[in-house]
């Protein structure tokens, strides 16, 4: 049976030699050969594990080094992506770079010698300019300022070149930037110090003096500079500044003569500088150019849009303020802080048509906290907000307070505004003497400021007409509103509450339905309307018009005090219960609402919650007729068990 074995196949694995000792074994082989076959064929087993072992040795190393070849190539890739795009960031950059650059001036030697360089002038001067911004109030950004030779020694070496960083960024900037260059010198002289600086190789300026004066006429070159290379934004710094005509000539100007960029903002400029002098109507006709030229200008519209609601023509500016709202903020020509003032002033400006007065506030309070947005004239807003809510304390407050940084609003109006505003308070006071005493101190300012004549007519005669009706003066009254426009939504409320005063109750619902007409979706015609048809006894026409404005201002309080005070009218004072509290939350320190929220309660039943909210009243502010219904309320006889 021997023969028949049949030797294993070159290259077989270890299953074929086991499977031939086997076969050995079976064939009746001796048991000690086989033994030897399987012994040797496990010897070369081991040797081949071993070798197997020894290559795998080799290999991790080198797979590492595959590996790590791999990952020095992608950060390769990602080095030369991140220089790229830096290279690239660099060029778009320089491109869009449009700095002025002071250049270190040429001095005398003597001037050098005593520490004036060339540097510390340059330095000086730089400040100056640097300083014109911050008071300056406007929305448009101004051009970073630099000085050169501070930009020469912070250097950045690359590898192996010599060539730093900052001489690559300049050279590009010089190339594909618009940086403006201002360079200059001093001479001296027998008569004393010469200054002279140029812009880009233009002469901007040339100032003379004593050297004692030298700090004066460092400031003066630099107005000159400023004036010829940004003429807008030094036309804003003079009209912050009292010098009205002087800005008026470079607006118009530039508005007439200057680059298209230029001209929308020049006759905003130029419109807002002209409102003391020749009123609203010119400064409106000239933000309507501007509107005109620049639709998407944003600080255009929102200046524009707030000029028209102050004007009176209430749903006119409101639907402007909203499309002003609507309009994106983009582009580096605007300061965000100021564009974000400007916002919380528009969005407060509509809290407060709807008599949202707390949101309002809110608006306000969100860019007060801000020194860049301060700059923006927020006491007239801030303390009217105050005063709709009957918090005339809180009012009061910041009318002794007034933020007075660079005011939007120019000088002439913000002396009418320091006496228009305590009229208000002196109006809700129910001083009505103090009203007519104060108007008498607007004369003076309209001889000096003659365009502010529109602005008393809008602001003051709503104001001093109701007052003067209530003294009996009806014929002044009648004189005072005569020259209101007939979209005055403000006004047509007044010219109702003094027809109304006068007995003429068929000619008041005759306003009162005009001013409704003019404002259909203000709440503030309504309110004032249910106002006296409750005084004349028609609680059900008067809960109509509470119902109305409600709709039309979910969030004004007097409204819902209004409707409650109507349903304590028809001895429904259990029902006043839930409009009193409901007014609480969106006017919560009015002593009038406190007072008949207390009279309410009483009626109800409720004697200690009566108590309490009586004894709040108390503490806050109150007619002195309120005062004395007050003592009528909480009196011994009235608080008898």
């Amino acid at each position: 049976m021997s023969e028949d074995l049949q030797a294993p196949e070159s290259g077989a694995g270890t299953a074929s030699a086991d499977a031939a000792a086997l076969a050995l074994s079976l064939s009746g082989a001796s048991r000690g050969k086989a033994d030897a076959f399987l012994d040797e064929q496990r010897a070369w087993m081991a040797d081949q594990r071993h070798h197997l072992h020894e290559q795998q040795k080799q290999l991790a190393p080198r797979l590492w080094e595959l590996r790590m070849g791999v990952l020095l190539r992608v950060a390769t890739a990602f080095v030369g992506l991140a220089i790229a795009g830096a290279a690239i960031f660099m060029v778009w950059d320089a491109s869009r770079s449009s700095r002025l650059l002071v250049e270190p001036f040429s001095v005398p030697p003597e001037l050098a010698a005593r520490g004036l360089t060339g540097e510390v002038v340059a330095g000086r001067l730089l400040a100056r300019i640097r300083a014109f911004p911050a008071q300056t109030n406007t929305a448009r950004a101004p051009r970073s300022f630099a000085n050169s030779w501070s930009q020469k020694d912070l250097r950045v070496e690359i590898p192996e070149t010599g060539v730093s960083l900052g001489q690559i960024d300049s050279y590009l900037r010089e190339r594909l930037g618009h940086d403006t260059h201002i360079s200059g010198e001093i001479v001296s002289g027998a008569s004393g110090l010469t200054l002279s600086a140029r812009a880009d190789g233009d002469e901007a300026g040339t100032i003379a003096g004593s050297e004692a004066d030298l700090d004066t006429l460092v400031g003066k070159l630099a107005e000159a500079i400023y004036k010829q290379t940004q003429p807008y934004l030094y036309a804003s710094w003079l009209g912050s500044h009292g010098r009205g005509p002087e800005a008026i000539a470079i607006f118009r100007d530039l508005a007439e003569n200057g680059p298209a960029a230029e001209r929308p903002w020049a006759y905003l400029g130029w419109g807002l500088q002209v409102r003391d002098t020749l009123g609203w109507s010119a400064a409106l006709a000239l933000m309507d150019q501007a509107v005109a030229l620049a639709p998407d200008n944003v600080p255009v519209r929102y200046e524009h849009a707030l000029l028209l609601y102050q004007m009176g023509g209430a749903e006119k500016g409101l639907a402007a303020i909203r499309e002003a709202l609507a309009l994106p903020v983009t582009g580096k020509d605007t300061i965000p802080a100021q564009m974000a003032s400007r916002q919380g002033s528009a969005r407060a400006t509509m809290d407060n048509a709807k008599g949202a007065y707390l949101e309002a506030l809110g608006e306000y309070a969100k860019y007060m906290r801000d020194p860049e947005a301060q700059r923006v004239g927020t006491t007239a807003g801030v303390a009217g907000t105050h005063l709709a809510l009957h918090d005339l304390k809180a009012a009061r407050a910041m009318l002794a307070n007034p933020i007075r940084v660079n005011a939007v609003i120019g000088v002439g109006a913000m002396e009418l505004r320091d006496i228009q505003q305590p009229m208000q308070v002196d109006l809700a006071s129910e001083d009505w003497a103090g009203v007519v005493a104060r108007a008498a101190q607007i004369g003076p300012v309209l001889a000096r400021y003659p365009g502010l004549r529109e602005m008393y007519i809008l602001l003051v005669s709503p104001v001093l007409a109701p007052a003067q009706a209530r003294l009996g003066r009806f014929a002044e009254a009648e004189a005072t509103l005569r020259p209101t426009p007939a979209d005055c939504y403000r006004c047509l409320i007044a010219r109702a509450q003094v027809a109304e005063i006068e007995g003429q109750h068929e000619r008041a619902d005759w306003w009162f339905a005009r001013a409704a007409s003019q404002g259909p979706s203000l709440p503030h015609a309504g309110y004032a309307w249910g106002r006296v048809l409750l005084d004349r006894g028609k609680p059900d026409d008067a809960i109509a018009q509470f119902t109305l404005a409600n709709k039309k201002g979910p969030h004004f309080a007097d409204a819902l005090e209004g409707w409650g005070e109507s349903l304590m009218a028809k001895n429904q004072s259990h029902l006043a219960l839930a409009k009193f509290a409901e007014a609480e939350k969106y006017a919560p320190n009015w002593g009038r609402l406190h007072l008949k929220w207390g009279e309410a309660l009483y009626y109800a039943g409720k004697r200690a919650e009566a108590k309490a909210q009586f004894a709040r009243a108390s503490q806050l502010d109150l007619t002195p007729a309120e005062k004395a219904e007050l003592a009528r309320q909480s009196g011994p006889q009235r608080n008898r068990p």
